[in-house]
């Protein structure tokens, strides 16, 4: 169990020593009894000390971050005993690097099943694909009040369906190609009906598919 944060989206004075607090913080933790905030996080920080949250008591916000990929694929419940801005258990905001930095490119949270309180945020995270293939109403509790609070943008800089149509394509690997190969046929994208059969999912991987 650890204390979690309520910074919402101030910003540090070193960079440095809030990436190592909050790894100091999470490293090992299971149980986030407060906020997960995670914010201002560089393109090389490495996130695997997140790997180990199965659960976060507050709200889970993901916020002003370079780095492309977040490590909660254990995570499983955010319960929103407290909310960002009074209404949302995750907020997931303005993830982009300056000019030629990645930003956040996919959430990747496989196994988040269960919103107890709370709506979901999601804007300006101009890398960002797969967002609104999730079925966000089978993730809020059916008694949780803010069930009409989902706000999920989609618009990108980029083109998500490259990476589906590699998989599709036989390259046999997952990765994101940022041209289309020349022995695939142009698929649509992002709605992951490659690798999902009901064509919602967190990310490029067979096994992010939303379940």
């Amino acid at each position: 169990v650890c204390t979690g944060t309520d910074m919402k989206l101030l910003r540090p004075s070193s960079p440095e020593s809030h990436y190592e607090t909050l790894r100091h913080l999470y490293q090992g933790c299971q149980v986030v009894q407060g906020n997960l905030e995670l914010t201002y996080l560089p393109a090389d920080a490495d996130t695997s000390f997140l790997k180990d949250i199965k659960e976060v008591q507050g709200y889970v916000l993901i916020a002003e971050n370079q780095v492309s990929g977040l490590e909660l694929q254990s995570l499983r419940i955010i319960r929103g005993t407290q909310l960002f801005q009074e209404r949302y258990a995750l907020a997931v905001l303005g993830n982009a690097g300056p000019a030629g930095a990645p930003g956040l490119r996919q959430l990747g949270m496989r196994h988040l099943t269960e919103m107890l309180k709370g709506g979901v945020l999601i804007e300006r995270n101009p890398e960002l694909c797969f967002q609104e293939t999730i079925l966000w109403s089978d993730i809020l509790h059916r008694h949780n009040e803010f069930r009409a609070d989902i706000q999920v943008e989609s618009a990108r800089s980029r083109s998500c369906e490259w990476g589906v149509c590699a998989a599709r394509g036989g390259s046999g690997g997952f990765q994101p190609l940022l041209a289309p190969p020349a022995h695939s046929a142009p698929c649509a994208g992002p709605d992951c009906r490659a690798l999902c059969a009901e064509g919602h999912c967190w990310g490029e991987g067979k096994q992010d598919c939303q379940t």
